[in-house]
């Protein structure tokens, strides 16, 4: 008989425990929640760019003219923002050269990036890629940003 009693007795303090549990894990299930909200707030970009060539060795548009299989070249960006507010402190990558160059943006969106880019035997023209990148906005990628050819 006492065992069925401490049974009992142990069902019903497990009974008493149980909504302190359900509880417990109701306030952390909460907390897990909320903390997942805000990194999605956090960590979503929010705005988009707007990426030009303005000019490429001083000639405007996004084409360089090489005198040659080898040339170093200014490229000068403009970045904005999907309003066409300028973005300062973003960072402007060119790819496809002898390395990867790259310039931050001045308080007018605009970066000078100094690229050197060598043709190879026989190869009449190359792309550069340009790669933007700044907190709370979405990375902007273009393949063909800057058109290299021989002259």
């Amino acid at each position: 008989m006492k065992e069925y009693l401490d049974k009992i007795a142990k069902s019903a303090a497990s009974i008493r425990e149980s909504p302190l549990r359900i509880a417990a894990l109701i306030v952390l299930a909460i907390i897990i929640f909320s903390v997942l909200a805000a990194l999605l707030v956090i960590l979503t970009p929010k705005g988009t760019f707007e990426v030009e060539c303005i000019q490429c060795g001083g000639r405007d548009g996004n084409l360089f003219i090489a005198n040659g299989t080898s040339a170093t070249f200014d490229v000068v960006v403009k970045v904005n923002d999907k309003d066409g507010n300028a973005v300062e402190n973003a960072t402007v990558k060119i790819y496809g050269g002898s390395e990867k160059a790259y310039a931050k943006t001045n308080a007018d969106g605009t970066a000078v990036v100094n690229v050197d880019v060598t043709l190879n035997q026989g190869e009449q023209s190359a792309f550069l890629k340009v790669v933007v990148e700044k907190s709370g906005f979405k990375k902007y990628v273009e393949s063909d940003f800057v058109v290299v050819t021989r002259g």
